[in-house]
């Protein structure tokens, strides 16, 4: 089955589980299970890596044994055959254990790979799943931190270190088995020095994770700042602003490095006391296995066998001490993946999937308000769009224009009051069916970063046949001037599509429109910030667009709005009045104004 489609049975009942669990950092290991369990690795590769890995720690195991017995042949004068023999049993146990472990670490990465990419797959369909107020609350460059950086963490801990830590848990404990077996007082002496050595360290390390939470925050805000600087480039250097954002980065690079070199001061700590363990074992085992010797009490092959196993030791208890910290590093990077598995899909309710057929478009004593907003955005506001009609939406700035629109592309939902279609609620039609039946163009005209050809065919699941495509540019007055670029429909366009003029871009945009041939038009200022001659090139493609549609216009150009068949003129988020451009200008002082203000801007522009 295609990674696609397994991710969409899967993944819904996992998100599902998600918004269940609690956020206490107590329920962490839970969100940290879950989504090591919804990345899905291969049972059969996890085993296969995990025994050649624990094999290879097993192996390891038993190169001291051999090293004694050959150690206690030298010392015993003994050479030939037999000792021949066990150099050889020497050299395989080491090489071969090496080799074991090393192909089991590598089949633990390709799963590590694995889970990184299961996981960003599951996480990126998530947040493309989510509706557009979740990203109102959130900073871009947080959310990319957590498909980039906490599934990189996730990974690292659910195969190198976890099997890592089993692997050093059975050396570990054999080790002890054995050095036991050799001798009972060396081996109760290396391990209260040990032992004691791996208690500091632990209590140093449960202090990482609010460190680690720390770090993953401030290093997803300087994502978050430095993808607002680079998309608004232009902005920045037209105002001279270079210093202000350089500034903002610098806080908070200056608080990453505050918390890394508090992190790397716990983390610095750890290899040190280590060390004085593992010298201190060596020391005593040394001073006391020499006098015992000297005793006849001890050979020098079990003495060499202990000093060896004291690596076997102290190692383990190393990567143990390196998985508590990886641990409370990944525990912080689940936490954050899991809040956003939590929040409800925008495709969570579905209804009919048949596209919808021309009817009629009503508001209904609609209000909305967006979240944090103090004040209502639209108070009581009542629409009727008939089929196949122009509708404009006329006011001033922030009467809710636009806030409109959304709410016919169902990207937030009323706060009171309900849209209908035919009737019915909205929302018992699909939302995909519902966005597909419209078409949108806006001021911004979006351009995405590929050719022209992605471009006007974005969004289509369809295949699209070059006189197809040839045939929308063309209606859109675009043609020409995609022949003219260098590749033609092929030509790559660069982000925001800045290797286009702003009339270009728009027609590029109208063009995709075309092909998506919707029964709703939404026009949003689509020719506001083009210059005259630009903007009579972009609305010959617009007027032939309309044809047959129920177009719905936000519009200040005083030539649009009385295209209109109706007009709501709109103030601090209420319809003021409705009618016909020539019943407002009657009925409405305030929209008179905005068109003898309109008026006045086309007789300025006439005599400059």
């Amino acid at each position: 089955m295609p990674i696609a489609q397994r991710k969409t049975s899967w993944f819904a009942g996992r998100s599902a589980g998600f918004r269940g669990v609690d956020m206490e950092p107590k329920r962490s290991y839970r969100d940290l299970w879950q989504l090591i369990r919804t990345a899905k690795p291969s049972a059969r590769m996890l085993l296969l890596g995990a025994t050649l890995s624990i094999a290879g720690g097993l192996g390891m195991l038993a190169y001291p044994l051999v090293t004694k017995h050959l150690i206690d042949a030298l010392n015993g004068g003994g050479i030939g055959v037999d000792l021949t023999d066990t150099i050889a049993v020497l050299v395989l146990v080491v090489v071969g254990a090496s080799v074991v472990r090393a192909a089991g670490e590598y089949v633990l990465s390709r799963i590590g790979y694995q889970i990184v990419a299961e996981l960003r797959h599951a996480l990126t369909g998530k947040i493309l799943a989510l509706p557009v107020s979740s990203f109102d609350e959130e900073e871009t460059g947080d959310r990319v931190s957590r498909v980039i950086g906490d599934c990189q963490t996730i990974s690292g801990l659910a195969t190198g270190q976890f099997v890592g830590v089993i692997r050093s848990a059975i050396v570990l404990i054999g080790s002890i088995v054995v050095l036991a077996l050799l001798d009972l007082k060396l081996t109760m002496i290396m391990l209260t020095t040990t032992l004691l050595a791996f208690l500091i360290i632990l209590s140093i390390v449960v202090k990482l994770e609010p460190l680690a939470k720390s770090v993953q925050g401030q290093t997803a805000k300087l994502s978050s700042i430095l993808t607002q600087i680079f998309s608004e480039i232009r902005l920045v250097k037209a105002f001279t602003a270079e210093h202000k954002e350089k500034a903002r980065c610098k806080e908070v690079i200056d608080s990453l490095t505050v918390f890394g070199c508090r992190n790397m001061r716990i983390i610095s700590s750890l290899e040190p006391i280590r060390d004085m363990a593992l010298i201190g074992c060596v020391l005593i085992i040394l001073i006391y296995g020499g006098t015992r010797i000297g005793q006849s009490d001890l050979s020098v092959g079990t003495l060499t066998a202990f000093i060896l196993y004291i690596f076997n030791i102290v190692t383990p208890l190393g990567q143990l001490s390196n998985f508590a910290a990886e641990l409370q590093r990944a525990k912080g990077a689940s936490r954050r993946i899991a809040e956003i598995l939590r929040e409800q899909n925008e495709y969570d309710v579905s209804g009919r999937n048949e596209r919808p057929a021309s009817d009629i478009l009503e508001f209904r004593d609609v209000c909305f308000s967006y979240k944090g907003g103090r004040a209502p955005v639209l108070r009581g506001v009542d629409l009727r769009i008939e089929p196949g009609t122009t509708t404009a939406l006329v006011g001033r700035t922030g009467s809710g224009k636009t806030t409109i629109l959304s709410l016919i592309e169902r990207f937030y939902v009323p706060v009171k009051g309900e849209i209908t279609f035919g009737g019915k609620p909205i929302t018992d039609i699909d939302l995909m069916t519902w966005r597909k039946s419209i078409g949108y163009v806006s001021q911004a005209a979006s351009v995405i970063p590929g050719s022209v050809r992605d471009n006007i065919t974005y969004g289509l699941s369809r295949r699209v046949s070059e006189k197809e495509l040839r045939s929308a540019a063309e209606k859109a007055g675009a043609l020409s001037f995609i022949l003219d670029l260098p590749q033609g429909f092929d030509s790559m366009l660069i982000e925001q599509g800045n290797n286009l003029s702003g009339g270009q871009r728009q027609r590029i945009a109208i063009a995709r429109v075309f092909l998506r041939n919707p029964d709703f038009l939404i026009l949003d200022e689509a020719t506001s910030s083009l210059d005259g001659e630009t903007e009579h090139v972009v609305r010959t493609a617009l007027k032939s667009l309309m044809e047959g549609r129920t177009n719905i216009v936000v519009a200040h150009r005083l030539y649009t709005i009385t295209q209109a068949d109706r007009i709501y003129y709109l103030e601090d988020g209420e319809v003021a009045g409705a009618g016909t451009h020539k019943e407002l200008l009657c009925s409405q002082p305030g929209y008179a104004s905005l068109v003898e203000h309109q008026f006045q801007q086309v007789r300025e522009k006439e005599s400059a």
